[in-house]
């Protein structure tokens, strides 16, 4: 099996490509540059994406969102996977500091407390890197499990603004319309778009009531712009159990009398306990 992911090596993809690749009897990891290019070698260049879709911090993955609108791709797990970060200098005073951009966002507290300047690097890999080669006094923000056993002046672990740091990912491979099977001792989740072909006043209220009166409980709603004109959205939604439940297919069958519904997959929820 062939699963796409962010790369290069090191990064907190890779760890959630793996541990899903765990659950298959062989794997192969394809790292991309991208997450358009993650996302775009399915299915011809492999079989499995591994993306990430929502952070505790930052929310939700925007660009992997808008893909689904677009290319008829479904979600067939999720996977949760810890951030923790430290900053490791080669001096005490940095005078700069190397870190990729999504980590500068969730490590801003932190970065705050040094007046030194922030340099974007393209991958947290590349923030250690840079540092190893530097001869002058330069610091960085690197997943701690890329910390190895290099010795450094200084480490200052868990640097994350939030202490329950998070990112959640998930597989999606190309649609086939047959779903992940449902088993009846797992906790589901369910993902889909409702897409805004017939913009009214009330749209959103309307489908948010139809789900509160079947009791399905949503974990997730985020707009997205459709690129066709200002106030016109895309509604993504996750919600608990799985589509084929009763209380959901009869939610969504009233849905799709006024809006086109596209179904993303059901799959086990990780966060379930």
């Amino acid at each position: 099996m062939r699963i796409a992911t962010l790369g290069p090596a090191g990064t907190f993809s890779e760890i959630a490509a793996c541990e899903y690749g765990r659950q298959l009897d062989n794997y192969t990891l394809q790292f991309y540059p991208a997450l358009a290019r993650v996302l775009k070698a399915v299915p011809e260049e492999a079989d499995i994406a591994v993306v990430p879709i929502e952070n505790i911090v930052e929310g939700v993955v925007s660009p992997v969102i808008d893909t689904f609108v677009k290319r008829p791709l479904e979600i067939i797990a999720e996977l949760s996977i810890p951030v923790r970060f430290s900053l490791v200098a080669n001096h005490r005073s940095p005078a700069k500091i190397y870190a990729q951009f999504v980590a500068q966002g969730q490590c801003s507290e932190c970065l705050s407390q040094y007046d030194v300047p922030v340099m974007n690097t393209a991958s947290n890999s590349e923030a250690l890197q840079l540092l190893l080669q530097s001869h002058e006094p330069a610091a960085a923000v690197v997943p701690e499990h890329c910390l190895g056993d290099h010795n450094f002046a200084h480490t200052q672990h868990d640097v994350t603004d939030y202490a329950h740091n998070e990112t959640r990912f998930v597989a999606v491979r190309e649609a086939k319309g047959n779903s992940v099977p449902r088993a009846s001792d797992v906790r589901y989740k369910t993902s889909l778009l409702i897409i805004d072909d017939t913009d009214h006043p009330g749209l959103l209220v309307e489908h948010l009531q139809v789900f509160a009166a079947y009791r399905v409980n949503l974990t997730s709603l985020v707009s997205r712009p459709t690129g066709q004109a200002f106030g016109q959205y895309h509604f993504y939604i996750e919600c608990e159990g799985h589509h084929e439940d009763t209380a959901i297919r009869a939610a969504l069958t009233l849905i799709k009398l006024r809006n086109k519904v596209m179904l993303l997959g059901s799959y086990p929820n990780a966060g379930a306990v």
